[in-house]
C-alpha cells in the first residue's frame, strides 16, 4: 500500500550502501499507508539487525504491527533502537512474587513491547476469573498498552495502566520487591466476553490477524510517516546478506557461473541421462530430450 518508492540515486551527494548504490525516496507524500504484509516484513528485519534474539523476533514483530495499527508510537520505537536490556534478555522476565491470580514481575529494564509477549502468556497461563500483573523496570510503559487490543479473540478483556507501584494493594497484588517498586505497568485481565465490533467483516478477519485494530488495517492499512518509514527500510537491509557471487548460487537452484552470470537452463533439451543395455551386450548411454526422443 506504500504509494512511494525507493530509486536507485547515485550521486556525490548519496552514501553508497554495501552494493555501492544510493538511494532516494521518490515520494513527496508526508506519510504513507502500509500494508500488514509489508510492514510485518520490515519489522522482522530491524528486530534481526537491532539483535534482539532469532527466537523471540516473531511474537515482537506481531505486537509492533498491533501497536502501530491501534496509533501506538511502535515504529518510531524502532527508529530508537532496541536497549542493551532489551539484546541481553529479549524478553525473558522473573516472577518476583505470586498469590492466586495475581503475579509481581520483574521486566530486568526492557521496553515493553519487547516483554508484551511473556506478559500476555503469564496471564493467559494463571487460572481464575481475574487476573492481575504487577511490572515492574519495565521501559516505555505506555507501549504496553498494546495489550489491551489482544484479548478480543481470546475471551477475555485486558487492561493496562501505567502507575506507581503504591497502587498494587488496591488491585490484590503481593506485597512489591523495593527494587521494582516506583513506576511500572499494571495488567488487569478479565475472563469475559469482550465487545464485539458490529462490521460483519471485521469479526470475520479478528481470529485471522489478531486484533481490531489489525483487521481495521486490512482495509485501510497503516498510517505511517513517510520519511519515519523509508528511514526503517533502508536501515533494515542491514538484516540482508550482501549481494555476491555465493549469494547467487544460494538462492534457490538457478545455476550461475564463477561471475554470477545466470548459466542456460537446460532442463527443456535434457530430461534424462542413463545407461541403456544395447542389443549386441554393448552398454550405451541415451539422452532424451523432453519430447521423450532420442
Amino acid at each position: 500500500m506504500t504509494s512511494a518508492a525507493l530509486v536507485c540515486a547515485p550521486g556525490p551527494e548519496g552514501t553508497p550502501d554495501r552494493l555501492g548504490r544510493t538511494w532516494q525516496n521518490t515520494s513527496d507524500r508526508e506519510t504513507l499507508h502500509l500494508s500488514l504484509r509489508e510492514l510485518r516484513l520490515i519489522t522482522e528485519r530491524l528486530l534481526q539487525a537491532q539483535g534482539l534474539a532469532l527466537g523471540a523476533v516473531p511474537a515482537v514483530r506481531d505486537l509492533v504491527l498491533h501497536a502501530q495499527a491501534a496509533g501506538l508510537p511502535a515504529l518510531q520505537f524502532l527508529a530508537d533502537g532496541l536497549s542493551d536490556a532489551d539484546r541481553a534478555h529479549s524478553g525473558r522476565v522473573d516472577i518476583a512474587a505470586e498469590s492466586p491470580g495475581a503475579l509481581v514481575v520483574d521486566c530486568l529494564g526492557q521496553s515493553a513491547l519487547v516483554i508484551a509477549p511473556a506478559l500476555l502468556d503469564l496471564l493467559q497461563a494463571e487460572p481464575g476469573e481475574r487476573v492481575v500483573l504487577w511490572a515492574g523496570r519495565v521501559e516505555r510503559a505506555e507501549l504496553a498498552a498494546v495489550l489491551e487490543h489482544q484479548g478480543v479473540d481470546r475471551g477475555a478483556v485486558i487492561t493496562a495502566v501505567p502507575s506507581a507501584s503504591s497502587a498494587a494493594p488496591a488491585a490484590g497484588l503481593p506485597e512489591v520487591p523495593g527494587v521494582l517498586a516506583g513506576e511500572g505497568v499494571l495488567l488487569v485481565m478479565e475472563r469475559r466476553a469482550p465487545e464485539l465490533p458490529g462490521d460483519p467483516g471485521l469479526r470475520r478477519l479478528l481470529p485471522l490477524v489478531g486484533s481490531l485494530p489489525a483487521a481495521r488495517a486490512v482495509h485501510t492499512g497503516v498510517e505511517t510517516s513517510a520519511a519515519l518509514w523509508w528511514s526503517l527500510f533502508e536501515r533494515s537491509a542491514r538484516a540482508l546478506s550482501a549481494e555476491s557471487v555465493t549469494s547467487l548460487k544460494h538462492a534457490g537452484a538457478t545455476a550461475v557461473d564463477e561471475n554470477g552470470v545466470i548459466e542456460p537452463d537446460l532442463t527443456d533439451d535434457v530430461d534424462f541421462v542413463g545407461g541403456v543395455r544395447g542389443g549386441a551386450g554393448n552398454d550405451t548411454t541415451t539422452a532424451t530430450d523432453s519430447g521423450g526422443r532420442r
